[in-house]
């Protein structure tokens, strides 16, 4: 499916988000995805974490949006790639911390990690490139975390794909969020 075919899977008109219904997320969608550097990438990425996370958690566009960033994240640039990880680990790790009247729209968690989930491959792929960007790695250790401690049966791979990175040399905290990913997930 192309891009726009992702986005035509939702109706976005009816999706809520904390700046009012998400009509304006399709084209911060696509502007992420085809990023042309950092700083476009960045800008996408923040504008859309804020507009889905508050203090109070996620709002009801979290799942629609995952699943559209999950779909399209072969087809990004580099850019793009790096800060709809970065966005994808923010919704994997988003709680409901305010009561149910501070909800913008229904908020199922189970259902927005199940979408984050989608591209757990791709996690784990990404994770044992060679070649990864380092933020790339940080995100996706960071899901793998999030994604398998809430479903165990992810947990192997999880595990594997960690040991094999942990050994590879990287950045001291690099390792030690491996570490810490691995210790929640083994449970030592």
């Amino acid at each position: 499916m192309s891009v726009d075919d992702e986005i035509a899977r939702f109706d976005w008109t009816q999706v809520r988000t904390y700046l009012g219904y998400a009509e304006m997320v399709p084209r911060a969608l696509r502007g992420l995805i085809a990023a042309e550097d950092d700083h476009e990438a960045t800008h996408f990425g923040a504008w859309i974490e804020r507009i889905l996370l508050s203090e109070a958690g996620p709002c009801e566009g979290c799942a629609p949006v995952a699943t559209v960033l999950v779909a399209t994240l072969p087809e990004m640039t580099p850019p793009g790639h790096t800060a709809a990880l970065d966005v994808l680990s923010l919704i994997a790790a988003a709680e409901i911390t305010g009561p149910a009247h501070e909800q913008i729209g229904t908020v199922d968690i189970i259902e927005i990690r199940h979408a984050v989930a989608a591209g757990f491959q791709h996690y784990l792929e990404v994770l044992q490139a060679g070649s990864s960007p380092t933020a790339d790695l940080h995100s996706c250790v960071d899901l793998l975390d999030v994604l398998a401690f809430y479903d165990r049966s992810l947990a192997p791979a999880a595990i594997a794909t960690l040991q094999a990175v942990r050994t590879s040399g990287h950045a001291t905290d690099l390792t030690v969020a491996i570490d810490n990913t691995l210790a929640d997930l083994t449970g030592s």
